[in-house]
């Protein structure tokens, strides 16, 4: 078990000095102090360096707060650090042997404020409380470690930094807290007992209970590492959830990619199928079309010119309309003028009637007014006089009342006068008796400042010197780390040059391969793109060749009895008869004169070929029989050639003049010359000019001459024109033709395919290559990046030690000077304090002389105050009574000024009134003299408006009439307009419709509507297109049922499939590892339950006996909350102190909780004993025959447990074998000194005492806090 050794404070609250405290690895330590001098901040501090999180248990609002802040003489420091030893038992030091009495002996003394200054800024590099980074060795681990040692170091910056060590090497606060789980000091600390806590071990809740008991169980490291174990299954199920949710989606691909690939094949067929019928569909719709356009046109035309009619009569009506409009305009423009003129005369008639009106009203109401005003002027007459009767008695009376106020003046100023005299003597007094208490004051309070400053001094001048060989240390170590740091730096800058040009060189290699690599990509995409042209390509020539086959394999190009003829012989129903094919199907011509052959062997080239002349005579009678038709049959075993008639040679040069018989010749087996077959053909010719062909058959009768564009004249017959449809002869060519592209396009797309795949290895191998120096890259660039940081770091370390060395040289030439200083202002202080006390005693002799003088003075000023007060009230009294006089004789003289204004005023306004009512009387003769011209005005214009109104109806009649006939024309020309609308939208729709047929063939066939309809013979009627539409409809029904295809399904599907396998492991993996887990959870959770039962009976014992033992008697015990629950109950805990009834601890007063907690503790000590333990005035409450009880139980725990008590308790103080004192002889700023003993018997013999005094003496009670 780990003892306390040692701890160093340093820039912590109020410990500004560099501190430590040496411990002897075993008894009691007592720290005593004032309060306020910083006793609770050492507790404070060794609950901070082993881990403490929380600034309001260090008694703070922030971390901040715990950095020494400053006084008016210290400047506030920037770090605080906390460095605590501990050490095995067996390592334990023993205390220094002392052989004089008790002393005081200071173990440690304070840095100059300067130094530690320095400290802060030259310490370790920050690392957060869970940094691994490692840092240059701090200055504690400079100095060897003893086996089995343990330094625990936390330093806090001002700038918000921390970091925490482990004998010197950077750790993490988790590492700490490891360290000390299950001994008392982990995070639910019960050793460490701050002022207050002792009482909240019981008032807590029952769960905060059961914390301090698992505690003492080391069940909190298993708590931790089931909290890790948890986090570790959260973070599993989620990435379970995640590998579900992303395996789902997989599954859904490869079930639909699966689906693609079956239904490409499906699409492929139907797709050829609906092109067939969209053929047969598009041509016969735009045939409709055409002709249906053609009759919307004629139509059209003609209802514009009805309509052109129409609005021409619509223009007649409405030029008469607008003619009888305006003459209505004029009338009813000089009417409206004419009724404004009559409105005006009835307005003013109106005016004047109203004015004559008013003006009689005006003159009633001013003789009322007049009346009023008499009768008003006489009332004010009787009221003045009887005011100024008033007014002459008010004056008598104050006339009186002025002399008796003058004379109670005159005796109050005398009085004054004599008090005021007193007063001013008392206060003179008093001044000098205030001079000579502050000249006291002053003279004291510099006495004290003196004798401060001396103590002051002959510390600092101690301080001094230990300071002056502090920085000569510290100089020396600076110039040995200087040196290293500088070594260090020089490799580290080698090795970060190799690096960065190692980083370079791949980033160069990773660049050329990502360049390469988009270049092959982009090559890829055109590669792909050509690909799916060509494929494309081949597609269409496949599905034209096809067509091309079909339809000559079926010989759709000649008529329905060949037709049939080659069906029921293919069916085996033509009794034996068996045709090698027609004409058509032996025969090649050149393809300059194609067009010409077809036009002139139309019917001989759907002769059938028979083998002899009696297959021949068996197809007459078939066509005779059933087949029910006729067809021309020619034997292949007909041999010679007719003989062609001279033809003479043309004298013109306009064309060239050659044989068909040249342009044609027998395939596939059929080895006659094709004149054999066809005589006809000996005679035929072919040339380039009409003109002379037409020439030429004229003159050649027999012969045939043919033209390249189809145009045959024979004799004097000429035919021609165009064909629909390509030839027999045109399609074997095509077919021909289209083959051969067919093996280019399949070459090509063979060899696009072989260039595909050799770009498709070429990217996998670049990307392999890439992601390699990728790999390489990141390594490299980690690599670079924490030589680069370790360079910072060794720069930084350097540029600490250099200014440490350079404020270590300035430090010793200060303290030189310094002391030199101190030394003079010692002398001159303690010269100046004799003559301060001198001069004090002086001062407080005449102060005492004075107080008597005062006594008296006092006494007078009270007798003269007491008159002057009765002077004062009979004057007031005579004040009041004068200012009600003088307020009563005011208002009197303002009534009367009132009666007087007003009175004037009634005069004024009859005289007024008088004159308005002779001006209203004069205008009322004249107002009635105008309202007779008026009202005969009024008549005249009144007739003028009735003849102008009848007038106005008579045109208004005319107009209703015309505009009766204009609607009924624009009717008719609406409807002509609406059907000519009807048959333009009709016409837009019919060219719309042919638009979308068109837009329809180019985008479905790649093919123009007029070749689609051409390379059709039979248009479909309404009913057949009706079924092709169904047909096709059905197709594409069946088409857009299959949805999207993709042609790529089946290598995706493969590539899908690889990554669900891939992810059907990985979601095993995680189904393992959250078993595993959950079951390590399940072993933790039984091993907690085992160890938190044994810990809680065990305690709980324990706890039983240290109550007895502490009350003398009693029962207190632990009850778990649910029984059923051990593994999450609470902790309740009941007493019984001696004389009284079992109940909960709340209701214990103060000093019995206290007495309560502790034993809870020494229990908790008994099963678990913790290295050490902070008491820190846990005996305020006691008495102090309880405290007795308490030193001699932790006396008698002190061989397992180490205890600080901080107390005030001479008792405690008695029982401690170390005695540490807190003092702040600087405000603000504690200071330490120990106090070891020679020897303890005397503790022994005060107990065995109090022992037998006990035995002696009834129980003492528990006294409450």
């Amino acid at each position: 078990m780990l003892k306390l050794k040692r701890v160093e404070i340093h820039g912590f609250k109020s410990f500004y000095d560099r501190t430590e405290m040496k411990f002897n690895g075993s008894g009691i330590a007592a720290v005593v102090g004032p309060n306020g001098c910083g006793k609770s901040n050492l507790s404070d501090a060794i609950s901070w360096v082993l881990g403490e999180q929380s600034a309001k248990s260090l008694r703070g609002a922030r971390m901040e707060d715990v950095i020494f802040a400053g006084t008016r003489e210290k400047k506030a420091l920037g770090m605080a650090s906390v460095t605590m030893t501990l050490v095995p038992d067996q390592a334990a030091l023993a205390p220094p042997h002392c052989v004089v009495p008790p002393v005081l002996e200071t173990v440690a003394n304070g840095h100059h404020p300067a130094a530690a200054e320095n400290h802060s800024q030259t310490g370790h590099q920050t690392a957060d409380s869970n940094g691994t980074h490692p840092v240059p060795v701090s200055e504690a681990a400079k100095t060897a470690h003893r086996a089995g040692e343990v330094t625990i170091t936390r330093r806090l910056y001002r700038s918000g930094e921390s970091e925490y060590l482990i004998n010197g090497k950077s750790a993490r606060l988790r590492d700490i807290q490891d360290l000390f789980l299950g001994t008392g000091l982990g995070p639910e600390s019960y050793a460490i007992i701050e002022q207050g806590r002792i009482g909240q071990i019981l008032s807590n809740k029952p769960q905060d209970r059961r914390a301090v008991i698992e505690e003492a169980a080391g069940i909190t490291k298993f708590k931790t590492r089931r909290r890790l174990a948890e986090a570790k299954l959260e973070s599993a199920k989620q990435n379970l959830s995640r590998v579900f949710d992303i395996l789902e989606e997989v599954t859904r691909q490869v079930n639909s990619l699966k689906r693609q690939a079956a239904k490409t094949k499906r699409y492929s067929e139907l797709r050829a199928e609906a092109v067939g019928y969209l053929r047969q569909v598009l041509a016969s719709k735009f045939r409709v079309l055409e002709r249906e356009s053609a009759r919307l046109v004629i139509e059209l035309n003609l209802a514009s010119s009805e309509l052109q009619q129409a609005q021409a009569a619509i223009l007649e009506g409405e030029a008469g309309q607008t003619r009888l409009i305006e003459t209505s305009y004029a009338l009813e423009q000089e009417l409206t003028a004419t009724r404004q003129q009559l409105a005006d005369l009835n307005v003013e008639a109106e005016r004047v009637r109203g004015k004559l009106e008013y003006q009689l009203q005006q003159v009633q109401h001013i003789e009322q007014r007049l009346a009023a005003g008499r009768q008003e002027s006489e009332a004010l007459e009787t009221q003045e006089k009887e005011r100024a009767a008033e007014l002459e008695q008010q004056t008598a009376e104050f006339q009186g009342l002025e002399a008796q106020y003058a004379a109670a003046q005159q005796d109050l100023s005398a009085k004054s006068s004599e008090r005021q005299h007193a007063q001013n003597r008392l206060a003179e007094q008093e001044r000098g008796m205030e001079a000579a208490r502050q000249q006291v004051l002053r003279l004291l309070g510099e006495s004290s400042g003196l004798k401060n400053r001396i103590t002051q001094f002959e510390a600092q001048l101690s301080s001094a010197d230990r300071d002056t060989a502090r920085a000569r240390s510290e100089e020396e170590q600076s110039e040995s780390d200087l040196t290293r740091l500088q070594n260090l730096k020089a490799q580290v800058s080698e090795r970060l040059a190799a690096r960065q040009t190692e980083l370079v060189s791949v980033q160069d290699q990773r660049k050329q391969v990502d360049e390469e690599l988009r270049e092959k990509r982009n090559q890829l995409n055109e590669a792909r793109h050509g690909v799916d042209h060509l494929r494309t390509e081949a597609s269409r020539i496949k599905a034209r060749k096809d067509s091309l086959e079909e339809v000559i394999q079926h010989r759709s190009y000649t008529t329905e009895t060949v037709k049939r003829l080659f069906s029921a012989a293919e069916r085996g129903k033509t009794e034996g008869f068996q045709p090698i094919g027609v004409l058509a199907d032996f025969l090649e011509v050149d393809a300059q004169v194609e067009k010409a052959a077809e036009e002139f062997l139309h019917d001989e080239l759907e002769y059938v070929v028979v083998r002899n002349g009696a297959e021949a005579e068996r197809g007459i009678e078939l066509m005779r029989g059933d087949l029910n038709g006729r067809a021309t049959f020619v034997p292949e075993d007909v041999g010679g050639q007719p003989s062609a008639p001279d033809l003479p040679q043309p004298s013109t040069e306009s064309g060239e003049l050659a044989k068909l018989t040249g342009a044609l010749r027998f395939t596939n087996g059929l080895t006659q010359a094709p004149v054999s077959l066809l005589p006809r053909i000996a005679n035929c010719y072919l040339l380039q000019d009409r003109s002379l062909a037409r020439d030429l058959a004229l003159q050649f009768p027999h012969c045939w001459f043919l033209t390249a564009d189809g145009v045959n004249y024979h004799g004097r017959a000429v035919s021609g024109g165009k064909k629909n449809g390509a030839g027999p002869l045109a399609l074997k060519r095509e077919l021909r033709e289209v083959s051969q592209l067919e093996r280019a396009r399949q070459s090509e797309l063979a060899a696009a395919q072989n260039q595909l795949s050799q770009l498709e290895n070429s990217i996998h191998i670049l990307t392999e290559q890439l992601e390699h120096l990728r790999t390489r890259q990141q390594a490299q660039e980690k690599d670079v990046l924490a030589l680069d940081h370790e360079s910072r770091k060794v720069a930084e370390e350097w540029q600490r030690v250099q200014a440490r060395l350079s404020h270590a040289r300035l430090e010793l030439n200060r303290l030189s000077h310094d002391r030199v200083k101190l030394q003079e202002n010692l002398e001159r202080d303690r010269q100046a304090l004799a003559e301060r006390e001198n001069a004090r005693t002086h001062e407080e002799q005449a102060l005492e002389a004075s107080r008597h003088e005062l006594s008296g003075l006092q006494a007078e000023v009270a007798h003269l105050t007491e008159q002057h007060a009765a002077l004062r009230a009979s004057l007031a009294s005579l004040e009041e009574r004068r200012r009600a006089l003088n307020a009563n004789r005011s208002r009197l003289e303002t009534q009367l000024r009132d009666f007087a204004n007003r009175r004037a005023h009634l005069a004024h306004e009859t005289e007024r009134l008088n004159t308005g009512k002779t001006h209203f009387l004069a205008n009322n003769i004249e107002l009635e003299s105008n309202s007779a011209a008026l009202k005969n005005s009024i008549s005249a214009m009144e007739a003028a408006v009735a003849k102008l109104a009848g007038e106005e109806s008579a045109l208004r009649a005319q107009l209703a009439s015309l505009e009766e006939d204009l609607k009924s024309r624009r009717a008719h020309a609406q409807e002509i307009q609406e059907r000519r609308s009807e048959l333009q939208v009709a016409l837009a729709r019919a060219e719309s419709d042919l638009n979308h047929l068109q837009e329809t063939c180019a985008k479905e066939l790649e093919s123009s509507l007029a070749q689609v309809a051409e390379a059709l013979e039979t248009i479909a009627d309404e009913k057949a297109l009706a079924e092709l539409e169904a047909n096709y409809s059905e197709v594409r029904r069946k088409i857009d049922a299959l949805g999207p295809v993709n042609p790529q399904a089946l290598e995706e599907y493969e590539e899908a499939q690889q990554r669900q396998d891939f992810l059907n492991a990985q979601r095993q993996d995680l189904l393992d590892s959250i078993r595993d887990t959950e079951k390590a959870i399940h072993d933790l959770d039984g091993e907690s339950r085992k160890r938190f039962g044994e810990a809680f009976h065990a305690i709980n014992a324990n706890f039983r006996e240290m109550f007895k033992l502490l009350f003398g008697g009693g029962t207190g015990e632990m009850r778990l909350t649910d029984e059923d629950d051990l593994a999450q109950s609470g902790i309740d805990i009941v007493a019984s102190p001696p004389g009284k009834r079992l109940q909960s601890v709340l209701l214990l007063s103060g000093g019995e909780k206290s007495l309560t907690a502790m034993a809870l503790l020494m229990a908790i000590f008994q099963y678990t004993p913790s290295p050490f333990c902070i008491l820190d005035e846990v005996d305020a409450p006691l008495d102090e025959p309880n405290i007795e009880r308490l030193t001699r139980l932790l006396h008698e725990m002190a061989a397992e447990t180490q205890f600080i008590v901080i107390t005030h308790s001479k008792r405690t103080m008695e029982a401690a074998q170390s005695l540490y004192g807190v003092t702040m002889q600087e405000p603000g700023i504690s200071k330490l000194v120990s106090v070891k003993f020679q020897q303890q018997p005397r503790y022994e013999e005060r107990a065995a005492a109090a022992r037998r005094q006990k035995a002696e003496e009834p129980e003492i009670a528990v006294v409450a806090g």
